[in-house]
């Protein structure tokens, strides 16, 4: 119900002044929401102030047995005004109203708060030309400063003298300062309690997601004992700031306590969201800050609670945020966390914990094969395949346990693990002086065009310090098909960080030429399929010989994979086809057995 033009009959009374009125309000309610659009209880007529620019809240004081409103910078979601609200000149995020009290809305609109005594007051009695003087002597936005840090609170003509003007400390509700901290000027965990148990109210009544992260930074001491503790509250701030880098608009920073931070998220429509906004801390919180020309790398480990998954209400949130970090902490976890939704089947929810174990415990490896040139006599690359050591099933092939990884939030922690291994294994292989090779990769859909894949692959190749020409993705004929525009757009972007791509299993999309000439592509990979039945069917020896011609128009290196026999290595090389890949060369071979494989063929190479 919009109050705009009720008149004062209770004991609180706000007047506002904007661009059409001065209007005195009473406010008898529990909750009223200020700003210009037209759903809001009070409604402010200025182009310059937010569509939900501030709040007020009554709390009730037990030992004096009387109520005090509260101003919020912005709406009970957490979603801040623009210009932010500025009470007696100073700017706050949130504030206990005091008799007198002058309210600028970042902009020419103000107003005024007055506490009225609780006896009835008539109509009559209320002089509202007093109400507006105080606003017309309140300053301006950009006059703020000018005003006392301490005004002296003005005394409305109708409120009794014996209304006192302070509660002697006895208040039920908290101070300003209280709900902030001094620090990192963000929320502490008294606000903070009290943004969940709105938001999760919110996420009940509107049937949506909310999520809770709680993040550790460890060995912080040693921060403070090396450098001293005022370095290591400017540490705290960076990191208060990079946090809030990482949210979205209306998402809530906070801090939680001497080294750990807290977050909230009050909404989630979109699991991936979650996810994306997950993996972009993980990332973002792998950079070293620099402090007063002093750097150090701030480890940190965190914890996720979704609602309602993993809890009713904010202490079961709070609870089981605080059981993942601490089991974060003891198996020494700093870069993944596995999210489930409720709308998992529980067969999918079984695999999902499984494989994050298989992670942790490092149950997974890499099987490499080789990729030959024919002519040239040499050994060009090897093509990485990921393995599951299962401790009960033995050697679990990817074509048993991918597919349904794809359907997790593992996806990229997966797809982060294959690239660092590939790269550190290549990188390996250098400094025991062995020749040279590319080490390629496939991607899947879901990791082709996930958002963080570049970043992913550029993070790979600078911890493991390796050189990206000896890098090569491979990405399927049919995943380019899907969206050629957006695959392109992918494709350049992977090919700007200086590695080798790869249009895996070509032949049998028809993906058009012009679209493959314009690709950043280095290599074609012949499909299986046509390999297989070489020998027995003619047209698909025209095709290879076409396709051939293709790769060498466009100076793109073919390979043909799939190769068992001699008759079809034999048949290839009259087609002129350099590269060959499969069974007849080599099966994947395990890190030693790879090693052993590229040592024979460094020590005898031409």
């Amino acid at each position: 119900m919009n109050d705009s033009n009720r008149k004062p009959t209770g004991n609180h009374v706000l007047v506002i002044e904007d661009n059409e009125s001065c209007r005195t309000i009473s406010l008898d309610q529990y909750k009223y929401s200020l700003g210009r659009h037209s759903s809001n209880s009070i409604v402010i007529h200025s182009r310059q102030v937010s569509r939900k620019h501030a709040t007020l809240v009554k709390k009730f004081n037990r030992q004096t047995n009387s109520h005090s409103f509260w101003i919020i910078d912005g709406d009970l979601d957490g979603n801040k005004s623009q210009n932010g609200i500025f009470i007696n000149g100073q700017k706050s995020l949130v504030h206990e109203l005091k008799d007198g009290d002058l309210i600028n809305f970042g902009c020419e609109v103000n107003a005024s708060y007055h506490s009225v005594s609780k006896v009835k007051i008539s109509d009559s009695s209320i002089d509202e030309s007093s109400f507006k003087n105080d606003i017309l002597e309140s300053k301006k936005v950009n006059q703020s400063p000018e005003l006392s840090p301490k005004p002296v609170h003005k005394q409305s003509t109708f409120i009794l003298p014996n209304v006192s003007e302070n509660n002697n400390g006895n208040e039920d509700t908290f101070r300003e300062e209280s709900y902030l901290d001094p620090i990192t000027e963000l929320p502490n965990r008294i606000l903070f309690n009290e943004y969940v148990s709105i938001a999760l109210a919110n996420a009940k009544r509107h049937n949506n997601n909310s999520a809770v992260f709680l993040l550790d930074i460890e060995h912080f001491s040693q921060i403070n004992d090396g450098f001293g503790y005022k370095i290591g509250d400017d540490f705290l701030a960076a990191m208060a700031k990079r946090l809030k880098s990482c949210v979205r608009t209306g998402d809530i920073v906070a801090r939680w306590g001497g080294d750990e931070f807290a977050i909230l998220l009050p909404h989630i429509k979109e699991a991936d969201n979650l996810y994306k906004i997950t993996q972009r801390l993980i990332k973002e919180l792998k950079y070293p800050f620099t402090v007063d020309n002093k750097t150090a790398s701030l480890v940190t480990y965190l914890g996720v609670a979704i609602y309602p998954e993993n809890g009713k209400n904010p202490q079961q949130i709070l609870n089981y945020a605080e059981t993942q970090l601490s089991h974060h902490k003891k198996t020494n976890n700093h870069n993944i966390v596995v999210l489930n939704s409720p709308e998992k089947p529980s067969q999918l929810s079984q695999i999902e914990g499984r494989l994050y174990e298989a992670l942790i415990q490092e149950e997974l490896c890499l099987y490499y094969q080789p990729q030959v040139n024919i002519h040239s006599k040499k050994i060009e690359g090897m093509e990485a395949f990921i393995r599951w050591n299962h401790p009960k099933y033995g050697l679990v092939p990817p074509q048993q346990f991918l597919p349904w990884a794809e359907k997790t939030e593992l996806v990229i922690p997966l797809t982060r693990w294959i690239l660092e291994h590939a790269c550190k294994q290549n990188k390996t292989w250098q400094a025991q002086n062995l020749s040279p090779v590319s080490v390629s990769v496939n991607l899947s859909t879901a990791q082709f065009h996930h958002s963080q894949l570049v970043d992913i692959v550029d993070e790979a190749l600078s911890s493991t310090e390796l050189d990206p020409q000896w890098l090569e993705l491979e990405v399927t004929e049919s995943i380019l098909l899907k969206n050629v525009k957006l695959g392109h757009e992918i494709l350049t972007e992977l090919k700007a960080l200086g590695i080798k791509l790869c249009v895996d299993d070509f032949g049998i999309g028809y993906i058009a030429v012009s679209n493959l000439h314009t690709m950043p592509l280095d290599k074609i990979k012949i499909d299986v399929s046509l390999i297989k039945d070489l020998a027995n069917n003619p047209d698909n020896t025209k095709l290879i010989s076409a396709l051939i011609s293709l790769g060498e128009t466009f100076e793109m290196m073919v390979v043909a994979e799939g190769v068992e026999t001699q008759q079809q290595r034999n048949l290839l090389d009259d087609l002129h086809c350099q590269g060959m890949q499969g069974y007849h060369f080599s099966h994947p071979l395990s890190v030693e057995k790879a090693t052993n494989f590229l040592m024979r063929y460094h020590a005898n190479k031409p």
